[in-house]
Order: C-alpha cells, then sequence, then structure tokens
C-alpha cells in the first residue's frame, strides 16, 4: 500500500518547485474518467471568501461560474498549438465558446443591475479584494445562484 502511494505520488504532476511555495495543491474531479486534476486551493478571492466562511458553497460556486464565463469571454486566441492530448473538447471552436460566454455574462449583468453588477465583476472578473463591499457581493451572488439555478442546501 505504502509503495502504491509513493508510485502515484512520484508520478503526479504538482508543479514546480515554485509553485508549491505559493500554496497548497487539491485534487479535483474531472469529466474524463481516471483523470484527477489538480487544483489550487486559493486560486482566486472567491476561494479566501469561502475559506473565511464569508462565502456560503451555493454563492462560491455562482461566483466561480461567473468567473470562468468572464476569463473565456475576455481571452485572446491562442496561436501556439499543443502537442499534448485535448481533453474535454465540446466540438465547437475557441470563437463560438467566446461568444456564448459572452451572452451569458450579458444575461448575468441583466439579473445584477450596474451597482451589484461591478461589484461581481471587480471581485470574480478582475480578482480584487471586496473590502467594504463583502454585503454586497454576497447579494449579488446569491441573485447570480438563482439565475443559475444552483440549488439550496438542504436545510
Amino acid at each position: 500500500m505504502r509503495k502504491a502511494k509513493r508510485r502515484e505520488a512520484a508520478t503526479a504532476d504538482l508543479g514546480s518547485a515554485a509553485r508549491a511555495r505559493h500554496g497548497e495543491v487539491l485534487p479535483r474531479a474531472t469529466d474524463t474518467p481516471g483523470i484527477i486534476g489538480r487544483r489550487v486551493r486559493h486560486e482566486c478571492r472567491l476561494d479566501w471568501y469561502q475559506d473565511k466562511a464569508s462565502l456560503d458553497d451555493r454563492q462560491h460556486e455562482a461566483g466561480l461560474r461567473f468567473r470562468r464565463d468572464w476569463l473565456l469571454a475576455t481571452a485572446q486566441p491562442k496561436l501556439t498549438g499543443t502537442y499534448g492530448p485535448r481533453l474535454g473538447t465540446t466540438g465547437q471552436d475557441f470563437h463560438e465558446m467566446q461568444l456564448l460566454a459572452r451572452r451569458r455574462i450579458g444575461k448575468a449583468l441583466l439579473v445584477l443591475g450596474d451597482e451589484l453588477g461591478a461589484v461581481v465583476i471587480a471581485v470574480c472578473g478582475f480578482d480584487e479584494w471586496a473590502s467594504g463591499r463583502l454585503p454586497r457581493l454576497r447579494e449579488a451572488l446569491t441573485l447570480l445562484a438563482d439565475h443559475y439555478g444552483i440549488a439550496r442546501a438542504a436545510t
């Protein structure tokens, strides 16, 4: 058992030694069977707020979904190829995915309005600290969770 764990630890790619100095790396599930991804514990400000119990799981998930769409909607196309396998391809090209992400962002911002939308863009999109805007961030992420249809926790 110990040898198998050592072998697994030896073959796991956790990044460079410099990466290890910047925070803990956690396993995460992927859509591909047999492949376990890695995720940095505090990848963005939303992770810090969830760790400190400032956001609940539902708000955190809504913020991450907005962040994922924001990063895709504002990304530049990649001009270099990679030789590794492409995981999780959907058959859509980059521009189609980007347009769909921009539409989702537009719909989410219509739900939030100007004031709450600005807070969500600052924290989720540009990874800024919420500082005195944390109550408005919570309110905005709750609205986003309702908009995205994220189920409430059972009480």
